[in-house]
């Protein structure tokens, strides 16, 4: 009798213990970032510091959501449907100020947390293509991006600089994955990313053809960060990919690791945290990864940062 009413009582007891492990686990914070397509950086990047999270920030789960990059990366963070996102710096600026395609509508409720790495500008063309400037892409078949994505707003400013519109090239508004492939299959003559170096599309095309890059230099270039100090000046090293054998000049517009401005405070202290003294882990991830680093964390930072951050930052001296 007294086994059968012992048996009943740890019955009870596993029963009664269920809701309350149920509650430690939904004490469990989790976050979403958006990255970009299997063929950018931001998705290994991405993948990268949701790894470093969920392992070196307790409490703390993260995972990945492949995305049309930057821009749909804000609209996701403007409708909270992720909480961190990888984007382009002017794109967060533009949209946090409401200007370009923000106009009527500006994201305030981003905050900025880190600076990554330099995603320089890349026009890829073939060696014989006789293209030697921005200005010989008239009359081409350009792809210039998705529609209303960062790749495209940032040819656009080229375009305006170069005192040219649409009109003059045949453009393509697809994205970079289609670029690529219809690069290959001779359906466009010119191919446009805004990324880390090197990006898997043009190593992918690069395999098959013989490629070089357009430069953007000159007066051209500094006539835009005059007017978008939020680019930087560039180079795309020699032997980056198959065949480039020299420097090629262009500009940039550095990768930005932005988070809602909802998110507790630890919790972003801890993740930036987490990532500065993870480093090795990012370039495991993707020779961009090397480029990560603490003193240049806040270069290009357009937007105001999120509160954890700042607290990180102003604990290391970064941040007065």
């Amino acid at each position: 009798m007294k086994k059968r009413i012992l048996c009943i009582l740890l019955a009870i007891a596993c029963v009664c213990a269920v809701p309350i492990s149920m509650g430690v686990a939904s004490a469990q914070t989790r976050l979403l970032i958006g990255t970009g397509g299997l063929a950018g950086v931001y998705y290994p990047i991405g993948g990268a510091i949701a790894k470093i999270i969920s392992s070196k920030v307790k409490g703390v789960e993260a995972t990945v959501q492949t995305s049309a990059a930057g821009m749909e990366n804000l609209r996701l963070l403007s409708l909270k449907e992720i909480d961190m996102g990888l984007v382009q710096n002017s794109d967060a600026y533009n949209a946090f100020n409401g200007k370009m395609f923000f106009k009527d509508k500006p994201i305030k409720n981003i905050r900025g947390i880190a600076v990554l790495y330099p995603q320089p500008i890349q026009i890829v063309v073939r060696a014989n293509s006789g293209i030697k400037s921005f200005y010989d892409l008239k009359g081409k078949r350009v792809g210039v991006g998705a529609p209303g994505s960062g790749e495209e707003t940032t040819f656009r400013r080229l375009l305006t600089v170069h005192n040219m519109t649409y009109d003059d090239i045949d453009e393509k508004l697809i994205s970079l994955a289609e670029q690529a492939a219809q690069f290959k299959d001779r359906h466009i003559d010119a191919m446009w990313y805004v990324s880390g170096v090197p990006t898997s599309g043009i190593l992918d095309v690069s395999s098959v053809l013989a490629i070089k890059l357009v430069p953007i230099k000159g007066k051209e270039r500094d006539a835009l960060i005059k007017k978008d100090p939020y680019f930087i000046k560039s180079v795309v090293a020699k032997g980056s990919y198959p065949g480039l054998d020299e420097d090629v000049e262009t500009i940039a517009s550095p990768a930005y690791l932005v988070c809602l401005e909802s998110l507790k405070e630890d919790d972003v202290y801890q993740i930036t945290k987490a990532i500065f003294e993870n480093l090795k882990d990012l370039a495991a991830a993707h020779k961009q990864g090397e480029n990560v680093r603490l003193e240049t964390a806040l270069i290009g930072s357009t937007i105001p940062l999120h509160p954890g951050a700042e607290k990180y930052y102003k604990e290391k001296g970064v941040l007065k």
